[in-house]
C-alpha cells in the first residue's frame, strides 16, 4: 500500500516547536562533548620529578570532568532528562530512550583512557559502538556479583509469564476466573478495590506482584470496562511500596544492608576523627532502624491510599480521567472478541498454575537462607530478615514462572479442552505480545546503566553532604534529591545504594549535638525519606524497570501508563512533603498525624479535583447465534 508522499511532510509540521528545540538540544550536547575532547584539561596530563620521563595520562572521572565544564557536573543531568523529555513530547518511548543512551554514550568519551575498547575507531564511531556494544547488548549479559545474569532471567521469566498467560487462556482457564471474580466485582469500585487488596497480599517481591496480578485482573477489568492505565495504576502504585515497607520480601535484603552501610560509615568516620560517636547510631541495629523508618516513608504511605481513595470514589483527574471515560464508551462485544472465543473452563485451569508459581518461588526465595539459621533459632522478625537477607529474587521468581508454564500445558494436555497446539500457539502469540516491551525494557537498562557510568548519583549525594542547612530541612532535602536521582536513573535500588549510606552519615552528623527525644524521629525521617523517594522514580519515570513491565503486564502502552499515573504519584509526592516533612519535621508532630493529615488532605483533592466518568451498564454476553436477527 502506497501512501502519500505528503504524510511525512504533514507529521513534521505538527511536531511541537519544543520538540524541534529540544531535538537541536540534543545535538548541541553531543556537539559540545565531541569538541571537549580535543580541549586538554589539568587533569589530562600528569607530570613526574623527572622533566624528560611523562606518564600515561590520567582519565578524569565524568564527575571531574565536568566540573569544570559551563554549568558544572549537572551535565551529567542531560542523557535521562534528555530521553525523558523527548518520550514525553513525541511519544516515540524506544527513539527516545536510543537517543538518551547515545548521548550518555558520547559524554562519556572524554572519561575513558586509550586502552578503552573502541579507542581506535574514529570519534563519531566510536559513540555509537560504546552505546551498542557496551550498554544495549553488554547490559542484558551484565554479571551483577550478587545476582548473577540477573537482567538474562527477568527476560525469560517475563516471557515465561507471558507463555504461561497464553495457555491458561486459550483452554478458558482465564475466562472461568473472570466469570467467577464477577460475581463479586460487579462494579468497577469493587474491580478497583479488589485490585488494591491483591497488591497488598502479593507482598514479598514488586515484579511478581506485577506480573501475577497485571495478566489475572486485566480480563476483569476488559468485562467491567475499567482503563488498562487505571489497571496499571494500580498494579504499579501498589507493588513497589508494598514490597519496599513489609519486613518480610525481597526488599528488605537491600534495604537493611544500604543502612548498615550507612551506620558503619557513620561509626567509622566518628572514629578517625577522634569524635565521640552519635548516640542515634552507636548502639542501633540496621533491622530496627529500618523498622523504626516505615512510619516516615510518606509517600509509599500515601500512593497506597491514594490508590484506594481513587478506587472508593470512583473519581479521576487529568489523563487517567479520559482514558476512564473511553473505556466506559467502549463495547462491550468488542472486549469479548479480544479474548480469541476461548472455550469455557474451570477455575482451577488458571488459579492451580499461578498458584504453583507463587508457592515455587517463595520457596526457592527462603530455602537457601532457612538451611543455614541455626537449629536452636525461633521464629520472629529477626530471623525471617536473616533468612531472606541473601535471597535471590530474580532466580526464585524465574523458576516459579518456568514451573508455571510447565503446570499451564500439562494441565492443557490433560483437560483435553482444547487441541494441545491450540494451547502452544495461544502461549507463542501471548509471548510475542511482550517483546515490544522487553525492547524498552532493555533500552531502559542501557539508559541507567550509562547514566550510573556518568556518576549522577554521585554528583547528588556530594551535593548533599555539602549543603549547609538546619536539621530540620533534611528529610525534605534527601526526599527531593532520591526523586530526582531515581527519576533521572530509573532504579529505586540504585538510588537507595547511592543515597542511603550518605543519607545516615549526613543525618548522624547532623543529630550528634541534639538531645535524644528531638534527635531519633529526624533521624529516622530522613531515612525514611530516602527510601521513600527512591519509589518516586519507578512510578514517575518511563525507563524504570517496573513501569515497563507494569505496562507489559496489563497491556497498556508505556507512554499512556507513565502519562495517566505522573498526575497522581505527583499528588502524593506533594503531600508527602507537606503533611509529612513540614507537619512532622519542622513542626515536631508525630508521625502518625502527619500521616493522618495527608490522607485527609488527599481525600479533599480527590472529590474537589476528580470527577467521575459514566457509570457503564453491567456487561452483557454477545447474543445466542439463534437469537440473533436474521436466524
Amino acid at each position: 500500500m502506497t501512501r502519500n508522499p505528503f504524510a511525512l511532510l504533514k507529521q513534521v509540521r505538527r511536531l511541537s516547536l519544543p520538540t524541534m528545540v529540544l531535538a537541536a538540544g540534543v545535538l548541541c550536547v553531543c556537539a559540545v562533548t565531541l569538541a571537549q575532547q580535543a580541549q586538554p584539561t589539568a587533569a589530562d596530563v600528569a607530570t613526574t620529578d623527572q622533566p624528560t620521563a611523562t606518564t600515561a595520562p590520567a582519565v578524569p572521572t565524568p564527575q571531574e570532568y565536568y566540573k569544570g565544564k559551563f554549568g558544572g557536573d549537572l551535565w551529567v543531568l542531560a542523557p535521562p532528562l534528555v530521553a525523558i523529555l523527548l518520550a514525553i513530547m513525541s511519544r516515540q518511548v524506544v527513539v527516545s530512550l536510543f537517543v538518551g543512551v547515545l548521548v550518555a554514550a558520547y559524554m562519556l568519551l572524554p572519561c575513558r583512557g586509550p586502552e578503552a575498547a573502541f579507542a581506535d575507531a574514529p570519534t563519531v564511531l566510536r559513540g555509537v559502538r560504546v552505546a551498542v556494544e557496551e550498554y544495549l547488548v553488554g547490559g542484558i549479559v551484565d554479571l551483577d556479583p550478587d545476582y548473577g545474569y540477573y537482567r538474562v532471567q527477568i527476560i525469560v521469566f517475563t516471557m515465561a509469564i507471558g507463555a504461561m498467560v497464553g495457555v491458561v487462556g486459550a483452554i478458558g482457564g482465564t475466562r472461568a476466573v473472570v466469570d467467577a471474580m464477577s460475581r463479586w466485582a460487579r462494579t468497577s469500585r469493587r474491580a478497583q478495590l479488589s485490585g488494591w487488596v491483591a497488591g497488598h497480599a502479593v507482598f514479598f517481591d514488586d515484579y511478581a506482584n506485577t506480573m501475577i496480578l497485571g495478566p489475572t485482573l486485566r480480563p476483569l477489568f476488559d468485562r467491567l470496562r475499567v482503563s488498562r492505565a487505571k489497571l496499571a495504576y494500580i498494579v504499579d502504585s501498589t507493588a513497589a511500596p508494598v514490597a519496599s515497607l513489609v519486613p518480610i520480601g525481597t526488599w528488605i535484603g537491600a534495604e537493611v544492608g544500604y543502612i548498615k552501610d550507612g551506620l558503619d560509615a557513620a561509626n567509622a568516620s566518628a572514629l578517625a576523627t577522634g569524635q565521640a560517636v552519635p548516640e542515634i547510631v552507636a548502639n542501633a541495629s540496621a533491622y530496627h532502624v529500618f523498622l523504626a523508618s516505615i512510619g516516615y516513608r510518606f509517600y509509599a504511605l500515601f500512593a497506597l491510599a491514594l490508590v484506594a481513595l481513587i478506587a472508593l470514589t470512583r473519581r479521576d483527574f487529568g489523563p487517567m480521567k479520559k482514558a476512564e471515560r473511553e473505556a466506559a464508551q467502549r463495547s462491550v462485544y468488542a472486549m469479548a472478541q479480544e479474548d480469541g472465543g476461548a472455550p469455557p473452563g474451570r477455575a482451577w485451569y488458571a488459579l492451580l498454575p499461578v498458584l504453583l508459581m507463587v508457592v515455587v518461588t517463595v520457596v526457592i526465595l527462603v530455602l537457601p537462607g532457612w538451611q543455614t539459621l541455626p537449629q536452636d533459632a525461633t521464629l520472629s522478625l529477626d530471623t525471617v530478615k536473616d533468612v531472606l537477607v541473601g535471597a535471590d529474587p530474580y532466580r526464585s521468581i524465574l523458576y516459579g514462572a518456568v514451573a508455571g508454564l510447565a503446570l499451564a500445558l500439562l494441565i492443557a494436555l490433560v483437560a483435553r479442552n482444547a487441541k494441545f497446539r491450540e494451547a502452544v500457539d495461544g502461549g507463542l502469540e501471548s509471548m510475542s505480545r511482550m517483546f515490544p516491551a522487553i525492547v524498552i525494557l532493555v533500552l531502559a537498562w542501557a539508559l541507567s546503566d550509562a547514566t550510573r557510568a556518568l556518576q549522577l548519583g554521585e554528583v547528588v549525594s556530594d551535593a548533599l553532604k555539602d549543603a549547609q542547612f538546619a536539621p530540620m530541612f533534611l528529610p525534605m532535602t534527601v526526599f527531593g534529591a532520591a526523586c530526582l536521582v531515581s527519576f533521572a536513573t530509573g532504579s529505586s535500588w540504585g538510588t537507595m545504594g547511592i543515597l542511603c549510606p550518605a543519607t545516615v552519615m549526613v543525618a548522624a552528623k547532623l543529630c550528634a549535638d541534639m538531645p535524644a527525644a528531638e534527635a531519633a524521629p529526624l533521624f529516622y525521617s530522613a531515612v525514611g525519606a530516602v527510601l521513600a523517594g527512591s519509589i518516586f522514580g519507578d512510578h514517575c519515570s518511563p525507563i524504570s524497570d517496573t513501569t515497563v513491565l507494569s505496562s507489559l503486564a496489563t497491556s497498556c502502552t508505556l507512554e499512556q501508563h507513565v502519562w495517566t499515573q505522573m498526575p497522581y504519584a505527583l499528588l502524593a509526592a506533594v503531600v508527602s512533603v507537606g503533611a509529612g516533612n513540614v507537619l512532622c519535621n519542622i513542626y515536631g508532630k508525630p508521625w502518625w498525624m502527619g500521616v493522618l493529615a495527608g490522607v485527609v488532605a488527599l481525600l479533599l483533592i480527590v472529590l474537589i479535583l476528580g470527577r467521575r466518568a459514566p457509570a457503564p451498564q453491567p456487561p452483557a454476553m454477545p447474543p445466542s447465534p439463534i437469537n440473533a436477527p436474521g436466524f
